[in-house]
């Protein structure tokens, strides 16, 4: 006979299973290192009002991934984009197309293409933004968290392969996280709403 612990783990395999942090780099060219940004290990200041946009890798493609930042100094915008985007000096994350991305503002709101959704909360200065993706599940699912809460509005069928990617103009943040878990943390509980990559989003009126 099982034992309460051993009954557990035969419930949840991942019961002892841990997190496993991914080396990352930060898709930054030089030209932003002398005019744009300033970079101390972990830590990504903007040090102009130019907008920039950096792209992580790896490549998110399989398992469940957490990518988490602490907003040292006015977070503006955090999300994903499509293995196809790359960046220039002064762009936004929508520079190839909303269609492409999928962006969480500081203010709450989503968006992709149509019209952005409100409903998450605000982040704001000294509060930690994480994305969940989960490339196993069918439909993959990009999940928000704001100081480990789990946001409403989260996405499904996002691409196969992705990257995320911080926005900044004046701000500091310092990535806390990029590991692949053994199970989600989301559970999608009620009151949550999905919206579909690759449609066009209409917000309730």
């Amino acid at each position: 006979m099982l034992n309460s612990e051993a009954m557990n783990a035969k419930l949840n395999p991942f019961s002892d299973a841990q997190s496993v942090s991914l080396p990352y780099t930060a898709q930054v060219p030089k030209s932003l290192l002398s005019k744009d940004v300033k970079v101390e290990r972990n830590i990504f200041t903007s040090i102009n009002d130019n907008h920039t946009t950096i792209l992580y890798d790896p490549l998110i493609k399989k398992g469940i991934v957490r990518f988490e930042v602490y907003s040292i100094r006015s977070l503006d915008k955090i999300g994903i984009a499509d293995d196809s985007v790359r960046y220039e000096r002064k762009e936004d994350p929508e520079a190839r197309g909303f269609d492409k991305i999928v962006r969480y503002d500081c203010p709450g709101w989503i968006q992709h293409s149509g019209d952005f959704i409100e409903g998450n909360a605000k982040f704001r200065t000294e509060d930690s933004v994480a994305l969940e993706l989960n490339m196993d599940s069918r439909p993959r699912t990009l999940t928000f968290f704001v100081n480990d809460e789990e946001q409403p509005n989260y996405v499904t069928n996002i691409p196969a392969a992705v990257r995320a990617f911080m926005m900044f103009k004046d701000e500091s943040f310092k990535v806390l996280k990029f590991e692949s878990l053994p199970a989600p943390t989301a559970q999608h509980a009620a009151g949550s709403r999905f919206w579909e990559f690759g449609k066009y989003w209409k917000k309730d009126k």
